[in-house]
């Protein structure tokens, strides 16, 4: 049995985990033992222990607490706490997702370690710096043995960078590179199958938009988060179409400090935008397979609008997603009603085609085959 640490900590990464949980525990039950840690970067339980129960995943066997809250800070406690697991569970290898604080301080401990690393997502790029998790893309990629990338240009990212395919034994000097899919996608087919297709009473089928909103740089900038505010109240009362919007803690605690009470409290109670709390994964997806149009700053999301073959605004001046953009199915946005407005008419007048370019389903399968061949 091969033994290999797997480290999350926020949501995206409980539901990406989900689905090689899922492989290692059927199909490679008697090849891979999986120890799971929760770094405790999402604490609040709408965004942590829901996922875990809705997903079926195995309670971690390490969950930390932790005190800090500023990015290094932050990142600094996971990695100690995480030296002292490594040597108390001995792995194999470290297997980190995506893109956050959680995902740097594994790389670290891992290259720190001389532990091989498994990076699943690899190769993404927004090509913006100034995005904490660009840097931690990046950093991660190059501490990496093994990356497995869901896309053909995630691929091509990482040769630009001297990350490519090398044969032998890996290691983050000659690191095994593999196009593997998306884990997402294996979720999403996974799962659409069993989620309950019941909408409250107040939404219609294909009646409405759905709105997330909580990255840093549209949520920290208080002039830019005034302005989404401003954009999304003139869009809804335009065209008069009913916005759900379940509003991430820290947008919240965002939002009520930018706004007045009177406008706080007019986003709340306005006739044609829900705001409610953070959903399950189960209900984020019944969301997205029934809506009209996802307006959304979030990466996952910006994906599970493509495989429900959904037109989506992505309110960022980027997107590591570039796949979506080339085919026409998402657009960029600024933070103003008169982008939001046009680039919302033009999905709509688009006949709109989704091929296949996130893989088939099986990624997870593949990722772990891999993990079994290449990790000695």
């Amino acid at each position: 049995m091969l033994k290999i640490l797997t480290l999350i900590g926020a949501r995206p990464q409980f539901i990406k985990s989900a689905a090689i949980s899922r492989a290692i525990r059927g199909v490679f039950s008697d090849r891979l033992e999986e120890v799971i840690v929760h770094s405790g970067q999402h604490y609040d339980a709408n965004m942590s222990s829901v996922f875990f129960e809705e997903l079926n995943l195995p309670s971690p066997n390490h969950h930390f607490k932790l005190s800090a809250t500023g990015h290094s800070e932050q990142t600094a406690e996971i990695m100690l706490q995480l030296e002292k697991i490594l040597d108390l569970e001995n792995p194999k290898a470290l297997l980190v997702y995506g893109d956050t604080n959680t995902t740097l301080a594994g790389a670290l401990v891992a290259s720190k370690n001389n532990l091989p690393l498994i990076h699943v997502e690899a190769g993404l790029r927004s090509f913006n710096k100034k995005m904490p998790e660009e840097l931690n893309r990046i950093l991660t990629d190059h501490c990496s043995s093994l990356l497995f990338c869901p896309s053909e240009s995630s691929i091509e990212n990482l040769k630009k960078e001297g990350i490519v395919h090398r044969e032998g034994k890996c290691s983050s000097d000659a690191p095994g590179v593999y196009l593997c899919g998306d884990v997402m996608y294996d979720n999403s087919l996974y799962f659409s199958e069993k989620v309950k297709e019941g909408l409250a009473d107040y939404l219609v089928q294909n009646n409405y938009i759905l709105f997330t909103l909580h990255r840093p740089s549209n949520t920290d900038d208080p002039d830019r988060l005034k302005a989404i505010y401003v954009s999304l109240i003139e869009f809804a009362e335009k065209f008069e179409k009913r916005i759900v919007f379940p509003i991430h803690p820290r947008t919240k605690k965002a939002m009520m400090h930018v706004l007045t009470e009177c406008e706080w409290d007019s986003l709340r109670n306005h006739k044609f935008i829900y705001v409610t709390d953070p959903v399950s994964f189960h209900e984020m997806i019944s969301l997205e397979k029934n809506c009209e149009l996802i307006i959304t700053d979030s990466g996952g999301v910006q994906k599970e609008a493509y495989f429900f073959q959904k037109p989506c605004l992505i309110l960022r001046s980027e997107t590591e997603w570039v796949e979506i953009i080339d085919q026409g199915v998402a657009l960029l946005i600024d933070a103003s009603f008169d982008d939001l407005s046009e680039k919302y008419q033009l999905l709509k007048s688009k006949k709109l085609i989704f091929p296949e370019l996130f893989g088939d389903g099986k990624s997870a399968e593949f990722i772990c085959d891999k993990i079994v061949k290449e990790i000695q």
